[in-house]
């Protein structure tokens, strides 16, 4: 039987000296979309940092596929993790284009001294294609719309190839026009890469269309964690977990 995805095992989660998260355990399985809602300070992008092995973790575990991140593994267990920030920008000025940020998601995979080649190329173009952004790739990346650079931003997480899709409030800033194109991208995303995903999320309504799965965080605690149709029934009986 094979080990969950993801797994927290009692783990206290921060940075530097201060305690975000305390003694949280949660199990996501190979092939979920999970949304985590909560307030600002709840933890959300916290849990994700443990996800992706760059928060502290002074007590519990944290593993991927079963193992646990040590300082000998960790650069081999993020391979597997593709990350979209919050905020990731580039001064409008720098000569970076689109293609040239995407094209940063690959570095980690590659290692140190390797730079892109011929079959990174073509995977650009062909996520270019995929997303509906290849007509972007050669404009400088900070003279993109809000919109454009998170396309972007969710290409550079694939160049990584990764098995895990961790978004970090994907959605804050867009128009309606754009969520909705947004959330069948990131389906898309989903079912072909065959991904793992966790979704962070202000937004219910956003996390409903996407997610089989929600977690509502409170400081630093999972208050609810439950199916779509717990929520749904909840709602219809006005017990929602808002």
């Amino acid at each position: 039987m094979k080990p969950p995805k993801i797994k927290l095992i009692d783990a206290s989660v921060g940075y530097m000296t201060e305690t975000i998260i305390k003694n949280l355990s949660l199990e996501i399985e190979q092939g979920e979309m999970t949304g985590i809602f909560g307030p600002n300070g709840a933890g959300k992008t916290t849990l994700l940092c443990a996800v992706n092995g760059l928060a502290r973790i002074p007590s519990g575990k944290v593993e991927i596929d079963g193992m646990e991140f040590t300082p000998l593994n960790e650069n081999s267990l993020r391979e597997k993790i593709g990350y979209v920030p919050q905020h990731f920008d580039i001064d409008p000025k720098l000569p970076v284009t689109a293609g040239e940020a995407v094209l940063m998601g690959s570095y980690g995979r590659l290692g140190l001294f390797n730079f892109p080649g011929i079959k990174e190329r073509r995977m650009l173009e062909e996520l270019g294609a995929m997303l509906g952004i290849k007509h972007l790739l050669k404009k400088p990346f900070g003279q993109l719309s809000g919109g454009e650079k998170k396309k972007m931003l969710i290409a550079r997480a694939l160049m990584q190839k990764p098995e895990i899709m961790l978004l970090d409030e994907m959605f804050a800033w867009l128009d309606s026009s754009t969520v909705n194109s947004f959330t069948e991208t990131i389906k898309d995303v989903h079912v072909k890469n065959k991904l793992t995903t966790l979704i962070v999320s202000h937004d219910m309504k956003i996390i409903k269309k996407l997610c089989t799965r929600i977690i509502r965080m409170e400081k630093g605690r999972i208050i609810f964690d439950g199916r779509m149709e717990e929520v749904s029934k909840k709602l219809e009986t006005g017990n929602g977990i808002n």
